[in-house]
């Protein structure tokens, strides 16, 4: 999945903050990305708490989202809204050693787009139903 950056700026956090400092971000956005062949992310909105560690920002995410996606039972399409928290460390002062480990760029912002996408395909069911009584297709 091709994504878009969405960068946070936490130039002030690592210049003027100590150890434990915290800042905290508002975070809104409408990718229309697709996340795979049957989900597609339409918006998402929520907060970013950053806390200074020793080597490391410490991001904390509480994201909503609305995705559309396709009912398994009656195949149809429908908004599926969804919560989520989590968290996700950024390496401070150095290339990231593997791939996936993320990092506080030259210009002192962390890429959040990626993260956020990720657990948002992750919290969709592989079997999304439109509603649980949805009783599939109805032949007449």
């Amino acid at each position: 999945m091709k994504t878009e950056p969405y960068k946070l700026d936490v130039k002030d956090l690592l210049i003027k903050g100590n150890v434990g400092s915290r800042e905290v971000f508002g975070v809104k956005a409408s990718p229309k990305l697709k996340l795979d062949e049957e989900n597609t992310l339409k918006t998402y909105e929520g907060e970013v708490k950053v806390t200074l560690l020793e080597s490391e920002i410490l991001a904390e995410f509480s994201i909503n989202y609305i995705a559309e996606t396709i009912c398994a039972r009656c195949l149809k399409k429908f908004k599926r809204e969804g919560r989520l928290s989590f968290d996700r460390e950024y390496i401070i002062g150095r290339r990231a050693a593997e791939g996936d480990e993320l990092i506080v760029d030259k210009d002192f912002k962390i890429e959040i787009g990626e993260p956020v996408h990720e657990e948002i395909a992750f919290d969709i069911p592989m079997k999304p139903l439109c509603k649980e009584s949805c009783k599939g297709f109805i032949t007449k």
